[in-house]
């Protein structure tokens, strides 16, 4: 019952994850082999995923074409893409972006059903290394103790497959792993395929960029049948610790995958191996790993959202991820080694952080709250109602730079820190939202550079909330609208149905829903019985989960897609953590449906 608690709750939640970031409760297994009892089977879900696209002085880009579950679309004047409901694999799930003078960056993701993911990818320029004759090959240097050898006679066209005859120019770089950056531009993450077919965590000791063109641009491929020499300097840092032979593993930008191809040889401080075509190359041995959750807030309560969280390693070098727009992460790193917990500026600055490991298990680092500067932005104002009188119990949404951040309403007031790396002005729009009468305003703008912006009275007041769930639970009522909470109404693998909503603001965590089998589905009015009821309410120390089974639902309302389902629900839960006692739920909703 708690597995699969744990499990649905991951589905709701909106989790930001990169590299070992990873929106499940699952951990990969170090050796290589595999384990099915903790890697769950891949499937596609619907999520969304939304990101930034820099180019290598960390510019946003703009007009980038990124690509993700079948879907095209541009990056806005801020680098900025948004897709929402796309189909993703729940284990690699990919984005690809192109731009013109740039190798094609990507992010493979873990995600589930209903979860929100953020990424930032950093574009790598495609520059010329050098040029060889088809006939003849030769050895292009990427950078000292890096190069690229080809065969005599070994090119082909790779549209056609036919000899390639003329000069080759090789466009290569070089990916340092002990980079503290190589979250953002290194393709894929640090999960691969191996020969056996068992997904692992990996350790890069090496990473080569290379593509080939003709003298008229056209691409070109490795010959069948021969092989080109890759040599990767190992950094000086890893080179105690890198092993005699080292799996390489190529990347697959059709699936996100790294995988498993042939063996490099350590050659005093490199790694010698051949391949068989180009894409991205990478020396890595697999590594164990464990599971960590942590949550970040600012000095204010509010989530740090989009906030880059590494954990440095004497021996595994820097690797992290970001926090979605809640500041909650969750995902995997290093088993067994000591490290430091870094929570970083997207301008590079260290926040604060903590001491982890060496972690055998998994680890639960709780709330992580740092200090955000007066030289950075920070947004304050006042929020009243209807009647003019102070919301104290809502949030202001804030769109900074193409991307939504959030902050809590207390007795009429609001302050949100955010971290600008950008020394331009910009226009920041502002909405108020009120708990206790659903209803938000309209959108403010302010126009903000850095600094403390006063953004006056905001009034949350004007769109009523058309979607609800309410509780009442020992003693207490809770009630999520939609707006500005979220909403779940999704389909099951295999049949069934989630039904709910949730509010995931910082510390402020409520949950209501309810889960339906397919023997009973829920399809017109009438009474049914969920198999299970989960509930998180927030309290005065840490979050307090229920669950039930075998509750009432009584659907008196049950429109057209589009339309809305609405009725009443009743039960018994308990704290997950205990059997006993029961406790009386009771509740009423109107969600809209989505199919």
């Amino acid at each position: 019952m708690k597995q699969h608690l744990l499990s649905i709750r991951v589905a709701i939640a909106a989790f930001a994850f990169l590299v070992f970031f990873a929106c499940n409760k699952y951990s990969s297994s170090g050796d290589g082999s595999g384990n099915p009892n903790n890697i769950p089977v891949e499937k596609t879900v619907t999520a969304n995923l939304q990101g930034r696209v820099l180019d290598e002085s960390g510019t946003p880009v703009q007009g980038a074409t990124v690509v993700s579950g079948g879907v095209t679309i541009q990056t806005d004047e801020n680098g900025v893409f948004s897709f929402s409901q796309i189909k993703l694999s729940s284990r690699f799930g990919l984005v690809k972006v192109n731009k013109p003078g740039y190798f094609t960056g990507s992010r493979s993701i873990i995600t589930d059903g209903g979860a929100s993911n953020y990424v930032t990818i950093q574009l790598i320029p495609k520059s010329i290394r050098g040029s060889v004759a088809a006939s003849t090959g030769g050895v292009v240097t990427v950078k000292e103790g890096d190069s690229v050898s080809l065969p005599a006679g070994g090119i082909v066209n790779a549209a056609s497959g036919s000899a390639y005859t003329g000069d080759v120019n090789v466009y290569a770089s070089y990916l340092d792993p002990t980079a503290p950056d190589l979250y953002k531009f290194m393709p894929g993450d640090l999960r691969g395929v191996g020969k056996n077919g068992s997904e692992t965590a990996l350790q890069s000791f090496g990473m080569l960029a290379v593509e080939l063109e003709g003298s008229a641009g056209e691409k070109l491929q490795i010959a069948s049948g021969k092989k080109a020499t890759l040599t990767f300097a190992i950094p000086g840092s890893l080179q105690a610790s890198a092993p005699a032979t080292i799996p390489l593993w190529y990347f697959n930008d059709s699936t996100g995958r790294w995988v498993e191809e042939g063996t490099a040889v350590r050659v005093g401080n490199s790694y010698v191996g051949q391949v068989g075509h180009f894409s991205y190359w990478n020396c890595d041995a697999p590594t164990g790993t464990v599971n960590f959750k942590v949550r970040v807030k600012d000095q204010h309560g509010n989530g740090l959202a989009y906030t880059y969280i590494q954990f440095q390693t004497e021996t595994m070098g820097t690797r992290g991820g970001y926090t979605d727009s809640t500041g909650f992460a969750q995902g995997l790193i290093p088993a067994g080694q000591r490290m430091v917990m870094q929570v970083v500026t997207e301008c590079g600055s260290v926040m604060g952080g903590a001491n982890v490991g060496p972690a055998l298990t998994d680890q639960d680092l709780g709330t992580v709250t740092v200090t955000i500067g007066t030289s950075d932005l920070t947004l304050k104002g006042k929020v009243v109602n209807c009647v003019g009188g102070k919301v104290d119990s809502g949030f202001v949404s804030a769109v900074v730079d193409g991307l939504i951040y959030a902050a809590k309403v207390r007795n009429g007031e609001f302050t949100l820190p955010v971290v600008r790396c950008f020394t331009t002005s910009t226009s920041v729009k502002l909405t108020a939202y009120d708990y206790a009468t659903s209803q938000q305003g309209t959108a403010v703008s302010v126009t903000v550079m850095s600094g403390e912006v006063d953004a006056g009275t905001l009034t949350a007041c004007g769109v009523v909330a058309d979607q609800f769930i309410t509780l009442s639970l020992r003693g207490q009522d809770y009630k999520l609208s939609i707006p500005p909470d979220t909403a779940l109404y999704q389909k099951l693998n295999g049949g069934g149905l989630i039904m709910g909503a949730y509010r995931n603001f910082g510390t402020d965590t409520t949950t209501v829903f309810m889960v339906f089998g397919t023997s009973n589905n829920v399809g017109t009015t009438g009474t049914f019985t969920y198999n299970q009821i989960l509930i998180d309410v927030p309290t005065a120390g840490p979050m307090l989960s229920y669950m039930g089974t075998q509750g009432k639902c009584v659907i008196t309302e049950y429109g057209q897609v589009g339309g809305y389902v609405s009725g009443t629900y009743s039960g018994s839960v308990r704290t997950y953590a205990d059997s006993l006692p029961l406790y009386p739920v009771t509740g009423t909703f109107r969600l809209k449906r989505q199919f």
